[in-house]
């Protein structure tokens, strides 16, 4: 026999989806099919940055009323950084024994990512890192990717070149021993595109710094 060819209709295969050693298949099967979502950054912060109500589990204890209480917690950015360093959540607690690798594309800017209106100080009225003087606008030099799943897997970067005159629009791809330009980073049918779902850290650079 030279070749062996088989044949899965979609409905049955997804039946079986849970096993492990169809999760690979599964992912490249659904992007083929165009079926993955994405999320922008900006909605990210918006939500990391959304008053929650604290579950039975995690309730706090109000000085007042002597007693625990499933209290709003609210996550806020005051200050921001010359350089900022975003980690995406790419791996879901599900027992002590699992974490599950989050696939989702995010839709990040390499230039102009805006943090003004992320900024708890820039909406208020006392003294403030976010001025006028000093836009709070950055650009990416940086993106690591992970592929494969928690505890094992392999990691690739981009990076583009920057200085205090400017950043530059050529990308390049490093991977172990092997660095290659993939040039503004967009890429060509799928391929060397700096936003995909395997990013994991971003490095932005502010354009002034203060």
């Amino acid at each position: 026999v030279d070749s062996v060819r088989a044949v899965f209709h979609k409905d049955s295969l997804f039946r079986f989806e849970n096993h492990a050693s169809l999760t690979d298949a599964l992912q490249k099967f659904r992007q083929a099919q165009g079926n993955t979502t994405g999320v922008t950054l900006d909605k990210c912060f918006e939500t990391f940055t959304k008053p929650e109500r604290l579950d039975e589990h995690n309730m706090w204890y109000c000085s007042q009323c002597k007693e625990h209480v499933r209290a709003m917690k609210t996550m806020q950015l005051w200050r921001l950084p010359n350089v900022l360093v975003i980690t995406l959540k790419r791996f879901e607690f599900k027992h002590m024994l699992r974490r599950d690798k989050l696939d989702t594309l995010v839709d990040f800017p390499l230039d102009g990512l805006d943090m003004s209106k992320h900024c708890a100080s820039a909406r208020t009225n006392r003294d403030s890192f976010v001025q006028d003087s000093v836009p709070a606008v950055y650009d990416l030099f940086g993106v690591t990717n992970h592929y494969g799943r928690m505890g094992f897997g392999h990691y690739t970067a981009f990076a583009r070149r920057w200085d205090e005159n400017g950043m530059s629009n050529d990308w390049a791809l490093f991977d172990d021993a092997s660095v290659h330009s993939v040039g503004d980073g967009r890429g060509v049918n799928g391929r060397n595109g700096i936003v995909s779902p395997a990013a994991y850290i971003l490095f932005y650079r502010r354009r002034t710094f203060h």
